[in-house]
């Protein structure tokens, strides 16, 4: 007991000082009423008055002094706020993520939301001097569990990250993805219907996949506003309906979503579902392909190599064809083998024209794998190779390929029993490349 007293007179008189720092620093029709002395409420908001200059000049210094006040006395959106300004050195306070911590700390451990949350991802921040992952996962938890959506959803993708070395996991992960989604947070609204749809963690479900992307549609999020019109058009989890398709896609494309630029594009070039403006559904599809849509680069490119649409250009087209291809996306591939054989725009080179045709054949391009089987068959561009030549022509004949039917059964007649079971070993195993596909 007397170990105490001295330290509440202490406190005591070290409130006082600060109070008469604070009080000091005031201009005379900047002082706040007599209570806020000892009133941390009206000490902080004094402080934010000053701070961003609230009918008032804007005086960080003097704010400081009284937040560092209401703080003093443990007062919650204090603590908060120092922390917040320690941590990323807002004005004249320097960056000092262990006063940040500390600060956050104070009021997490009294149950200040913001403060749990913060110190969580300060905490799991790699590469600061405070970075302690089992803390900073221990407050992410206490956020969650107060049902916030936005901790919840960083808990379950932190979870799922963890998932990858303890599938135990995955059940936690998905678990507390729902409970951010029912709280209406859009980004778990988002990522739970693509999990329906992808059947990744859990049922193929399409149905529960559309409700959720409208759910996060109708908040605002543009991805899920371009995947709700996709369903909507192609009629999966919902009735199928093309104006509500549309409708869905331009307010996603409003937001700068490329693949409904490219698909409301399309519906405006070719009059689908709507009037036709070729005008308008070419802007789209540039601006899609300016945002990085492969599809739209493609298509453009395709554009530029026929002349339709738009005047033949194979230099542009290269350019839009070779962006796609680094991006992933095997149609982009198989014509840009195309323009190197042809020599469009380019010196005719059959061993680059080998190269973006294997890329797009490993993605299971029927008509990548027919041409790659062919230049193995007939040694163009690449050492002849009958064996990888019946592998590739049969992966072709097998998505239906007429004349990969005739050139896969002439390879074979020219190969051992012993050669045609390995070929066909390695069929049955054969597992594609992920092409970049304009949806999400």
């Amino acid at each position: 007991m007397y170990n105490k007293k001295p330290q509440k007179l202490f406190f005591t008189l070290g409130l006082a000082c600060l109070s008469a720092l604070a009080m000091h620093s005031l201009k005379a029709n900047q002082t706040p009423e007599l209570g806020s002395l000892y009133n941390p409420a009206e000490q902080f908001e004094t402080a934010i008055r000053l701070i961003e200059g609230q009918n008032t000049k804007t005086d960080f210094s003097t704010g400081l002094k009284w937040l560092k006040l209401a703080a003093a006395q443990q007062y919650l959106p204090a603590l908060y706020q120092l922390g917040f300004y320690y941590e990323y050195g807002i004005d004249e306070i320097e960056r000092d993520y262990f006063k940040a911590a500390d600060f956050y700390e104070k009021a997490a451990k009294q149950g200040h939301l913001e403060s749990q949350f913060n110190l969580s991802v300060l905490l799991l921040r790699e590469g600061t001097p405070v970075y302690n992952p089992q803390q900073g996962l221990y407050w992410l938890e206490q956020a969650a569990q107060q049902d916030n959506g936005e901790a919840q959803y960083s808990l379950a993708m932190l979870l799922e990250k963890e998932a990858k070395q303890n599938t135990n996991l995955v059940e936690q992960s998905f678990s507390w993805l729902t409970k951010a989604a029912h709280n209406g947070h859009r980004g778990s609204e988002y990522v739970l219907g693509v999990k329906y749809l992808k059947g990744a963690g859990v049922e193929p479900d399409h149905q529960q996949a559309f409700n959720w992307f409208q759910k996060a549609a109708q908040h605002g999020d543009p991805a899920a506003q371009f995947n709700t019109g996709l369903m909507y058009e192609q009629g999966a989890g919902v009735g199928q309906d093309l104006k509500l398709a549309i409708e869905w896609y331009q307010k996603a494309a409003a937001q700068n979503e490329a693949g409904a630029q490219f698909n409301l594009g399309n519906k405006y070039l070719f009059g689908v579902g709507t009037e036709q403006d070729t005008h308008k559904g070419l802007e789209l599809i540039q601006t899609a392909a300016k945002n990085g849509n492969p599809a739209a680069q493609t298509m453009l490119g395709n554009m530029l190599t026929t002349g339709k649409f738009l005047g033949v250009d194979y230099a542009k087209a290269l350019q839009l064809y070779m962006n796609a291809a680094e991006s992933g996306y095997a149609e982009a591939q198989y014509q840009l083998s195309l323009m190197f054989a042809k020599g469009q725009g380019v010196e005719i080179s059959h061993e680059r024209s080998v190269h973006w045709i294997k890329k797009a054949a490993q993605s299971n391009h029927p008509l990548a794998q027919y041409g790659l089987g062919a230049y193995l068959a007939n040694g163009v561009g690449v050492e002849k190779n009958l064996m990888e030549a019946a592998y590739w022509l049969s992966l072709a004949a097998a998505q239906g390929q007429k004349h990969a039917i005739e050139s896969r059964d002439s390879v074979m007649e020219l190969l051992t029993r012993e050669q045609i079971d390995t070929v066909k070993q390695r069929i049955n195993t054969f597992s594609s490349t992920p092409s970049q596909t304009i949806t999400r």
